[in-house]
């Protein structure tokens, strides 16, 4: 082999060992949790901050298919499967956002994450909040993402009566009713049916016992506790179960401010991804400031 072709060759072996292109496939991680449980993850790219993305109620990591390569170019990007929820664990006696938290920690400690911003989603939301308060100078913000929108909103305790007590007498059938209400008229009826699917497969008795935990949260307490800022990407409304964001409400509690999207329902991650990327990197450069 010539001088020439044997450069050619090392500095091939050389790009292939070193890629880490926006596309590759994952790496898929399987954390143990303090109890044991199996908590699945996927980690894309290599920036000093990580940004941890956590799904809602009845989600999965899949919730992320569009932010997951997007910002993999800039940051260490890690999708959870909450426990109770896709390819994570589902033996545990005890389930409540305070033991989801500790999920976070123990996949945070374990990947050896230094600098991490948490993306959190609906329940994700005061997942992260929590989470933060157990990773103090690890966790230096969380996002959430059409949530925490008012740290003093508690709904009625007749509609939270109504709401599990449907759950428990039929599952399958109130999901799909709760998630018909949770996108706005315009939304794609194959994305209703997709996200309907994916918390109707779940196991009842996690999913009602968190719905309750979640429920039944001290919000005021959960903002004080993570002490880092908080931003939030919302929905400007538009749907059924819509609560509008209280920034002044929320800024007595923590350092707090958000951004709306129009013309979406509960996910707008996903039915505008375009947009909701646009917002997240407006959202993380602002944090870099701080």
């Amino acid at each position: 082999m010539s001088l020439r072709l044997a450069g050619i060759a090392t500095l091939t072996a050389c790009l292939v060992l070193t890629s880490t292109a926006v596309g590759d496939e994952p790496v898929k991680k399987t954390v143990k949790a303090g109890d044991g449980l199996t908590i699945a993850c996927d980690v894309r790219g290599k920036g000093d901050t990580a940004l941890v993305f956590l799904h809602g109620w009845g989600g999965d990591r899949e919730y992320w298919k569009n932010q997951a390569d997007a910002f993999a170019a800039d940051y260490t990007v890690v999708t959870v499967d909450q426990a109770g929820h896709g390819a994570s664990g589902k033996d545990r006696k005890t389930w409540t956002v305070e033991v989801l938290a500790g999920d976070v920690e123990a996949v945070v400690k374990d990947l050896g994450l230094k600098r991490v911003i948490l993306v959190g989603h609906s329940m994700g939301g005061p997942v992260s909040l929590m989470a933060a308060k157990k990773l103090p100078g690890k966790v230096v913000a969380v996002v959430g993402v059409d949530t925490l929108q008012d740290a003093e909103f508690k709904r009625p305790e007749e509609l939270v009566k109504s709401l599990t007590a449907g759950l428990e007498k039929d599952f399958k059938g109130m999901v799909g009713g709760m998630f018909g209400g949770m996108l706005t008229e315009k939304s794609d009826p194959k994305l209703k049916d997709w996200l309907g699917a994916k918390a109707a497969s779940r196991d009842p008795a996690i999913a009602i016992a968190l719905m309750k935990d979640l429920f039944a949260l001290d919000q005021t307490a959960a903002f004080k506790g993570a002490g880092v800022p908080v931003r939030c990407i919302n929905s400007s409304g538009g749907y059924q179960f819509f609560t509008p964001t209280a920034v002044e409400t929320n800024k007595k509690y923590a350092d707090f401010d958000a951004v709306t999207i129009p013309d979406v329902g509960h996910y707008p991650m996903l039915e505008k991804p375009k947009e909701f990327n646009e917002k997240l990197r407006d959202v993380l450069k602002g944090l870099a400031k701080k």
